[in-house]
């Protein structure tokens, strides 16, 4: 068997491996999303069977995208157990082939998913979930429960919006804080509207109704409509409101502008992007994690223990991913060390681990 040969024999096994591993945990996300969804949504609406499975299956891709180092770590043990219940790895060996040899092939292969699904997975998955969204919506009423939160303007003014409910393009008991930015960048208090409505009736405006008027030395004036314009459209309205989905990749970027231009901070969409760039290394660095206890513990024996040490290692990983996304986004760490330290660690671990085994 040339080298050629067998380097596409082991990424086909890869291949297969991973993409069990990925039904397998498809299967488990689409029924337990499916039964949650018809505990939450089916208890408040009448949601018929059919309505539920497709926002279930709108919904999973985007769920499946944080699963993926774990299809990755028990694709690549499973291919491996099999390989080594085959007998094949101790072939290999014997003739001379080192670990790093056989295992590249399935280290290409996971660097390749992960570029794929950060580029190509990831833009299928937001949009799915943008209409899983707008699909619920719909069905439960199209209300958010949501206290609403927006904020607009330019260098010479700001706007602060703030909702107790969002249906569509209208607001519920909305309040308009209009401020004043100086010329040393101070911001003043110039006005206020309270009203009952404010709805985004014709492109670039406001219309608001029933509306109470405050201002620093004037009267309360008491309106029934008035109009405001506004840069905001439908569609940003959603986006700011955080009720649409993570951007897909390749409009994170401009996603960032626009969040610094309208003032928003921009730190949660810096670590996203962050995350999606350090995945093709995070599922390296799980390839090399899954070899080294796959080749640990097939020579002991015992597929229990393998798929337990799996887990164990899987849910670490998970865990210690989770934590530090969650400093990052609130400013403990920088966005670039939130992201890459996991991936940079657990690979530099699991090559450590792998070069102990296979060289003493």
């Amino acid at each position: 068997m040339t080298g050629a040969t067998l380097s596409r024999y082991i990424a086909g096994r890869t291949l297969r491996g991973i993409g069990l591993a990925f039904l397998i945990v498809t299967a488990i996300i689409t029924l337990v999303d499916f039964v949650e969804g018809s505990r939450n949504i089916g208890a408040d609406v009448d949601v018929g069977l059919f309505d539920l499975l497709g926002l279930t299956f709108l919904k999973v891709p985007k769920l499946i995208e944080q699963t993926i180092p774990f299809v990755v770590l028990f694709g690549v043990m499973g291919a491996l157990f099999g390989m080594n219940r085959r007998s094949e790895l101790i072939v290999m060996r014997a003739s001379g082939l080192s670990a790093w040899r056989f295992l590249r092939p399935a280290l290409i292969v996971s660097a390749v998913l992960g570029i794929l699904w950060a580029t190509v997975g990831n833009p299928v998955a937001s949009d799915l979930m943008s209409r899983y969204e707008t699909r619920s919506t719909e069905l439960t009423g199209g209300a958010s429960a949501q206290e609403i939160w927006l904020r607009e303007g330019s260098d010479s003014a700001q706007r602060i919006i703030q909702a107790k409910v969002l249906a569509g393009k209208r607001l519920d008991g909305a309040t308009f804080y209009e401020m004043t930015v100086e010329a040393d960048g101070t911001t003043s208090f110039a006005r206020r509207y309270d009203a009952d409505q404010a709805e985004l009736r014709t492109p670039g405006y406001w219309t608001l109704t029933k509306v109470i008027e405050n201002a620093p030395g004037e009267e309360t004036q008491r309106l029934e409509t008035i109009t405001l314009p506004t840069a905001i459209g439908p569609e940003e309205l959603a986006e700011q409101t955080g009720r649409k989905s993570d951007p897909p990749f390749w409009k994170i970027r401009s996603e960032i502008a626009a969040n610094k231009k309208a003032g928003f901070s921009a730190r949660a969409l810096h670590l996203q992007l962050n995350k999606l760039l350090a995945l093709p290394f995070l599922l390296v660095a799980m390839t090399f994690i899954a070899a080294g206890v796959s080749m640990s513990l097939t020579r002991q024996g015992g597929t229990l223990r393998l798929l337990v040490t799996g887990a164990v290692m899987g849910f670490a990983v998970f865990f210690a991913d989770s934590v530090m996304s969650a400093f990052g986004e609130v400013a403990i760490l920088p966005v670039t060390l939130a992201a890459w330290a996991v991936p940079a660690l657990v690979l530099l671990l699991g090559i450590t681990y792998l070069a102990r085994i296979e060289d003493g």
